[in-house]
């Protein structure tokens, strides 16, 4: 009777969380409003670019090709000024690699491929929410299947990409099939789909990258990886005749990065908010942007060399190594809040764990987890000026150094817990080898 009641209860939690979702990702996404300006309408233009022979991280390529109208206001006037890519990251930095991939879809008229693209963000959350359950063992038990479905549909992160039809989904659906695929000893569609997940966007497949070479099974799947590669990069060239347009995405990159652009770490972006890398949080502590980022790269090297000895002796990486590579993976490189959605991972080892052994690791990590239910940098950031209170404690460094980056904080600290889970978990594991007659 109470186990019906639980499941009830539980029933309930889902249908809830389905309407939260699908109210703050789908139908946000679908708004007339969202139609004209989204982060997929730049990857749309590009790759009608790319397959016309065009360049496509030029500004005028994109404003000549924009399919939505009206045209947002900013669009002519700063694409003429050469500021767009500095104030509004347009064009996107995909790497050519991402045209052939995303073609099927851009070949169709604008409005009708807004709408297949909402439905691919849709179909991929819920893919990552099958395999999370494949991967815990939630089909053996209801209330822990239903407790990751939840989960992956109330974390903000995963809400925003859907509502800002962002392309951080599908690549991360495609990065938890290809680790499914190596944990079933399925290593050529691990290695093709990962090599699909690197096209679209590395650094949220980075973490995958690492997960596939740490499996006894590596070879297989980097072989199918490395063939799969060179199938789409010869796509990828083939309509620019043989041009890679390094030059182009190169300067395209480096006005983006550039102090005070839109994806610049340091405290001259006023939109820094937004990203959830380790240097904004280091930034204001440094108050220097070589540093910023050497101390960044230290610390992720530092927690994967940890990681690499916890795991250099066992056969097999599980759920708990892919979660802590997937929280690492956020530290060192550029990763806007859209990105956090890789962190449903550690939620379900935590979820899996909550009546193991791990229990007291599993609560720190959802604890450090559940600020992402919410978009906490851009709550505070959007209060800061409403309220006297918050407005007197922006302009304290207190502000700069905890409150506004407490996400990347948050995901170090959530890092650092699971990389200790992972060091106990292989002592108690040789403890019981030497214990065994």
């Amino acid at each position: 009777m109470h186990r019906r009641l639980r499941l009830s209860v539980l029933g309930l939690l889902t249908c809830l969380a389905v309407l939260v979702f699908a109210a703050r990702g789908p139908v946000r996404a679908l708004g007339w409003s969202s139609h004209d300006f989204n982060d997929f309408i730049s990857p749309y233009v590009q790759t009608h670019a790319w397959f016309s022979g065009r360049d496509p991280y030029a500004p005028s390529t994109l404003t000549e090709l924009w399919p939505a109208s009206p045209r947002p206001p900013f669009l002519l006037k700063e694409s003429a000024d050469g500021t767009l890519p500095a104030k509004r990251g347009l064009p996107s930095p995909y790497f050519v690699l991402a045209f052939p991939v995303l073609w099927p879809i851009a070949a169709l008229p604008w409005r009708i491929a807004i709408h297949v693209w909402v439905v691919v963000c849709v179909v991929a959350v819920f893919t990552v929410a099958w395999v999370l359950i494949e991967f815990a063992e939630g089909r053996r038990h209801k209330t822990l299947a239903l407790l990751i479905l939840v989960s992956v549909l109330l974390l903000a992160p995963v809400q925003t990409a859907v509502a800002t039809s962002n392309i951080v989904n599908p690549v991360l659906a495609l990065g938890m099939l290809s680790a499914f695929c190596q944990s079933r000893n399925r290593s050529r569609w691990a290695g093709a789909l990962l090599a699909l997940a690197v096209g679209l966007k590395p650094t949220v497949a980075l973490p995958f990258v690492i997960y596939a070479l740490a499996n006894r099974n590596r070879s297989k799947a980097m072989s199918a990886a490395i063939v799969s590669g060179v199938l789409l990069l010869s796509a990828a060239i083939l309509p620019q005749h043989g041009t890679l347009l390094w030059k182009s995405f190169l300067g395209n990159s480096q006005m983006m990065f550039a102090p005070g652009a839109i994806d610049d770490f340091s405290t001259a972006n006023p939109l820094r908010f937004q990203l959830v890398n380790l240097q904004v949080a280091l930034f204001p502590v440094l108050q220097n942007r070589t540093l910023t980022q050497i101390a960044a790269w230290l610390v992720f090297t530092t927690l994967l060399g940890f990681w690499l000895r916890a795991v250099r002796r066992d056969r097999e990486v599980g759920l708990l190594d892919l979660a802590i590579l997937v929280s690492a993976a956020l530290l060192p490189v550029y990763h806007r809040f859209t990105d956090a959605g890789l962190l449903l991972v550690p939620v379900a080892w935590a979820l899996r764990e909550m009546k193991g052994e791990m229990r007291a690791f599993a609560a720190g990590c959802l604890l450090l987890a559940s600020p992402f239910l919410i978009p906490g940098a851009t709550v505070l950031h959007e209060f800061s000026g409403r309220s006297e209170i918050l407005q007197n404690l922006s302009r304290t460094r207190l502000w700069n150094l905890f409150i506004l980056p407490h996400e990347a904080w948050l995901i170090l600290i959530l890092c650092v817990v699971l990389l200790t889970a992972r060091s106990l978990s292989r002592a108690r594991t040789q403890v019981n080898d030497v214990a065994r007659p």
